[in-house]
């Protein structure tokens, strides 16, 4: 069976068509190298410019997006109408053969609407709203693609069992997948070429982690800011059968094919064990 790998990207990193370039000719190298790929996009960016637009006010409670109907019309609209779209006409230039769809699509992903929950800071529970936990994640639309020889390039839109539509957090839809289809690797695109004690400071780049050291790494305070979020997503990939997470940065030319392949270039990757 072909190596599996899904590449994960923040709507931050496509907002550029540069960086949309850059990145569909990463994926066609990796595809050329045999991989068999899926891609999971977000775009939280792109959906609040939209909202303002359409005068909604964008809410956050513990970092998450309140979604009412028609907040969610505006993630519906951004995702399928706008990041979906850009990273699907890159991805076509580049020669990838890929297909944009919601994980809705053919049952791929089922959401449950999110109960209301404790979120810190917050002194009452929380409602999201139309937002989904995962219910169920399968791997035949994936499968059924990849024979086809196409690349899935999935945004965050679920629906539940009857048909209502919900927004997921792409973290969420990550280890879902990542479960239902046994990728191997991982790989996270983010803003940073990898994991610091310190961004200020190159020489605390860590280029390998495993995952019994992150607790400790993470209860030192050697990690700061939003890259403890980012660890503790990694943590929850590796959990779900992941053997390997791979941390790159969207500004370094070729960064997914040369962590997979075994070049060089700055990266982090933590595996499991």
């Amino acid at each position: 069976m072909a190596r599996r790998v899904l590449v994960k990207v923040g709507g931050e990193t496509l907002r550029d068509p540069a960086d949309r370039a850059r990145l569909a000719a990463d994926l066609f190298a990796v595809r050329g190298a045999g991989a068999e790929l899926c891609v999971v996009h977000g775009g939280g960016p792109q959906i609040t410019a939209l909202a303002e637009r359409l005068g909604l006010q964008s809410t956050f409670r513990g970092g998450r997006r309140v979604t009412d109907a028609p907040m969610l019309s505006a993630v519906a609209m951004a995702l399928l109408g706008q990041v979906g779209a850009e990273l699907l006409s890159a991805c076509l230039a580049a020669g990838v053969p890929a297909v944009s769809t919601p994980a809705a699509s053919s049952g791929c992903v089922v959401g449950k609407k999110r109960p209301p929950r404790k979120v810190q800071g917050e002194p009452e529970l929380v409602d999201f709203g139309l937002v989904a936990d995962v219910a169920h994640a399968g791997p035949q639309l994936l499968e059924a693609l990849w024979a086809g020889g196409f690349v899935p390039l999935l945004s965050s839109l679920v629906a539940d069992a009857d048909g209502q539509l919900l927004n997921l957090n792409a973290d969420a839809l990550v280890t879902g997948l990542t479960q239902a289809a046994h990728f191997d690797d991982v790989v996270l695109v983010t803003g940073v070429s990898g994991v610091y004690g310190d961004l200020a400071k190159p020489e605390t780049h860590m280029a390998e982690l495993r995952a019994s050291e992150l607790p400790a790494l993470l209860a030192s305070g050697a990690i700061q800011g939003g890259m403890i979020a980012k660890l503790e997503e990694v943590a929850a990939i590796l959990k779900h059968g992941a053997q390997a997470v791979w941390i790159v940065g969207y500004k370094d030319e070729g960064a997914i094919a040369q962590a997979l392949c075994g070049g060089t270039g700055l990266r982090t990757v933590v595996r499991a064990g």
